[in-house]
């Protein structure tokens, strides 16, 4: 019998079988399909696993800020199912605005194929509760056993001298405040593993970050209003803005805290304003004390442009900003930052034989939920590797009648929330010897 006859028969017996509803695997999957998908024995562990951290009732989450609704059962759950079926489908939530490259990063979010079925399958079926006897136990949140804090009890914590209010004819305001690390904080020089920003009860906080400052320099009395008002001799410590984690160092990874040194709280805060609009803020750092030795000394910088200005009305304007790499790198994360009109970012390091590599793209950047991509494992760029940071905008009318801006005027950098930033923050230790590195990926 000929390849091809034997094909035609192969086919054939094929196509009658699944005519029949026989055909291999065919029966078993439509019956999966015909089992009644319900909340609790198959959404809720979903909605567990992938949407809770975020959609909570309280501020206590994603350092003090929350999606706009709570999906804790089935009665919060319910009324936005069709909304919800729609996101998942669509790929839009769980938010994870990057396209490439997949798998290395730790925080990356995302549900299968099934996961989304199931979803879509729940809302066909009316969205049915099922039997509450089925649900899993409720999830458990650090942060309920450990005052707010989501990476466990701080070893200290340091606050700003005194609450701040942002008065009711504040629209947009940058301030940046100073706190010394005295000996009743931390009585000797400390290697931190982590830290986490709590921006003190409000909604009204675009971003907070902080930098550490040696001891004996010069540190302002009183706050600084200036965006992004630190003094010679700081380094930065890291960032947060809408949509951001805490999260740890790898073993191995630190930052020293040197005894009578000083913190900064450059706090950027942005509301409508009107009478009563006025908000407190308090905020404060929690540090988590190494509890290894420390190898590594991480370094939080940027790749930043601020010569740039984007024309009016232009639908897809490119800013970059490059670097040149001094010496042998493990990079940790990596940070795009950037306001309203900022629609993409891409890393991407060009090596010293001229080869490239695409570090980090996301095609599809929101102002709105700020994710800081963290690696599995860290990873090595050799000395001379150039990084370049690469942002687009869109400054036509369409998107400002959505995101509320000017798209008639020029648009240079700037601190305010309708103005523009170009900032690749990059999270990183420097190594003088490749040859005593532990394995790390090749990704």
């Amino acid at each position: 019998m000929t390849r091809t006859r034997l094909h035609l028969i192969v086919t054939a017996m094929a196509l009658v079988a699944f005519a029949l509803g026989a055909a291999p695997g065919y029966a078993g999957n439509e019956a999966e399909r015909d089992t009644e998908v319900t909340y609790h024995e198959h959404v809720l562990p979903i909605m567990q696993e992938n949407c809770q951290t975020c959609h909570r009732p309280s501020g206590a989450n994603i350092s003090g800020l929350i999606a706009p609704m709570s999906f804790m059962d089935y009665q919060e759950t319910r009324p936005w199912a069709r909304a919800i079926a729609r996101k998942v489908e669509s790929r839009e939530m769980p938010p994870w605005f990057a396209s490439a490259p997949k798998g290395v990063f730790e925080n990356e979010r995302g549900l299968t194929d099934d996961e989304i079925d199931t979803i879509v399958r729940w809302v066909e079926a009316g969205a049915p509760a099922g039997d509450l006897a089925d649900a899993p136990p409720a999830r458990q949140w650090a942060e309920e056993a450990n005052d707010g804090w989501t990476l466990g009890t701080p070893d200290f914590v340091v606050k700003m001298p005194e609450p701040y209010l942002v008065a009711d004819d504040i629209y947009d305001i940058n301030i940046t405040f100073y706190a010394e690390l005295t000996e009743d904080i931390m009585s000797e020089d400390t290697w931190v593993k982590g830290w986490e920003f709590r921006v003190g009860g409000n909604q009204i906080t675009h971003h907070m970050c902080s930098s550490v400052i040696e001891p004996g320099a010069f540190v302002p009395a009183t706050a600084v209003e200036d965006e992004g008002a630190d003094v010679a001799g700081s380094e930065l410590l890291s960032c947060v803005a809408e949509g951001g984690e805490a999260d740890m160092l790898p073993e191995g990874f630190g930052v020293l805290l040197k005894t009578g040194s000083s913190v900064s709280f450059n706090m950027h805060y942005h509301k409508e304003p009107a009478e009563g609009s006025a908000a407190w803020s308090d905020p404060e750092i929690g540090f988590f004390v190494a509890d290894e030795p420390v190898k590594y000394k991480v370094i939080n910088d940027t790749l930043y442009n601020r010569g740039f200005e984007i024309p009016p009305n232009h639908p897809n304007y490119r800013i970059g900003s490059s670097r040149v790499l001094e010496k042998d790198t493990l990079v940790l994360t990596y940070w795009p930052h950037a306001h309203l009109r900022a629609t993409a970012s891409r890393y991407t390091a060009i090596y010293p034989d001229g080869t490239e590599e695409l570090l980090l793209d996301v095609p599809h950047y929101d102002q709105s939920w700020q994710v800081t991509y963290k690696y599995k494992e860290p990873k090595l760029l050799p000395k001379g590797t150039r990084i370049d940071v690469d942002f687009w905008y869109d400054n036509s009318p369409e998107r400002a009648s959505r995101r509320n801006f000017n798209p008639n005027r020029f648009v240079g950098y700037g601190p305010r929330t309708d103005d523009e930033m170009s900032l690749g923050f990059i999270g990183y230790a420097e190594i003088d010897d490749v040859e005593t590195l532990p394995t790390t990926n090749d990704n």
